[in-house]
């Protein structure tokens, strides 16, 4: 049989290691740019304001009569007084709501024009 070089033998068990396992030369010194943390520090920020407009929705649809009002308005199919119900919460962020019979799921947006940094989607049952 013909194995790799001697070198891709391992000490403790005698049997050879393929050299697929073992990254090419050129992969062990490539030069990365500098990193750049602008982008991300940003995403934290905006991810924090997200945080905390779904603590602010969760603390809403914990109060029941606003519970009742918006699965009411779900059963019946009324998307427009759902948004508007969730709309009241008082969110700075952008949230849209879509539902089955069994779940609701909030998707947060920051509010920004252009394609947004980040999201937080949520997503809870309801129902059977």
């Amino acid at each position: 049989m013909n194995y790799p070089p001697s070198y891709y033998t391992s000490p403790y068990d005698r049997h050879p290691i393929p050299a697929a396992y073992y990254p090419a030369h050129w992969a062990w010194h490539r030069d990365f740019p500098p990193v750049d943390t602008k982008i991300l520090v940003h995403s934290i920020t905006s991810f924090q304001r997200l945080v905390e407009d779904a603590s602010l929705v969760l603390k809403k649809l914990a109060e029941p009569s606003i519970a009742q009002q918006i699965m009411t308005a779900a059963q019946t199919g009324n998307q427009k007084e759902v948004d508007r119900i969730v709309h009241s919460f008082g969110c700075e962020s952008v949230v849209t709501t879509s539902y089955t019979p069994s779940s609701v799921q909030f998707t947060i947006y920051p509010h920004v024009q252009g394609m947004p940094c980040c999201n937080l989607s949520m997503s809870m049952k309801w129902g059977k």
